[in-house]
């Protein structure tokens, strides 16, 4: 029974800690996006960030009514302090349904909203 604790205890302090040490991490992955309130759902999303032009992509099509922005798996590519994003919304023949901003950035763990909307359009 106590090797049985160690095990688990040591299996949750492993999972708890980040990749510097010191830092502990949730194994959560997050994503910064929208729900989309329109009548008609969007055809695609694109997301530049201003700082490096870089274009993100985070889902290829939305999650129902929810469209991602950036995720955490651009962590490389924002600042901690927050970078400004650009989000286009286009409909099926490619004209724009909403733009709007975005300012995330990161902590050592996960992608940090700063700004932006959480409903469009």
């Amino acid at each position: 029974m106590l090797k049985n604790r160690l095990i688990a205890l040591s299996a949750a302090s492993f999972l708890a800690f980040g990749c510097e040490e010191g830092v502990f991490c949730t194994e959560e992955f997050r994503s910064v996006g929208f729900e989309w309130t329109g009548a008609s759902l969007p055809d695609s999303v694109y997301t530049v960030n201003v700082r490096t032009g870089d274009t993100l992509s985070a889902l290829e099509k939305g999650f129902g009514t929810f469209f991602a922005v950036v995720d955490d798996s651009h962590m490389k590519s924002l600042s901690a302090e927050g970078d400004s994003l650009r989000t286009t919304v286009l409909d099926s023949t490619g004209s724009v349904l909403a733009s709007t901003w975005y300012i995330v950035g990161r902590d050592r763990c996960h992608i940090v909203l700063r700004s932006g909307p959480e409903f469009l359009p």
